[in-house]
């Protein structure tokens, strides 16, 4: 069984995205499938991107919301060589839920540091 995704575990792991001056929210929301959405929210003005993990999933999704357009970035092709590589070191062992969330973090932090004046579209 995963565990449950921790604001403060997330927030350690994102700390450089923090630090460029997004705000923090963290809360959940039901479904109706008896499923629970975990949802860690980083907003700047009203611009926001979520980092959104399902009760009992492997899978962590992000979520971007610029002017009231919602986009849903693929980190898996913005970052291939990334990902052949993690599943390379995976490919016997699966991840678990920790190092799934480093390894977002982690691309995360290199698109916020890759000297573009936005971030999935939300001016830095």
């Amino acid at each position: 069984m995963n565990e449950v995704i921790s604001a403060e575990t997330i927030k350690a792991l994102t700390a450089p995205i923090l630090e460029k001056g997004f705000s923090f929210e963290y809360f959940y929301q039901k479904g109706g499938d008896s499923s629970c959405v975990y949802i860690c929210r980083y907003k700047k003005g009203r611009d926001f991107f979520d980092w959104r993990e399902v009760s009992g999933g492997n899978e962590i999704n992000i979520v971007v919301c610029v002017n009231g357009t919602y986009a849903f970035p693929s980190l898996k092709y913005l970052y291939k060589k990334e990902y052949r590589m993690f599943n390379v070191k995976h490919l016997f062992k699966k991840p678990t839920m920790d190092e799934r969330r480093k390894f977002v973090a982690e691309l995360l932090c290199k698109e916020l540091g890759s000297g573009k004046p936005d971030f999935f579209g939300i001016k830095l």
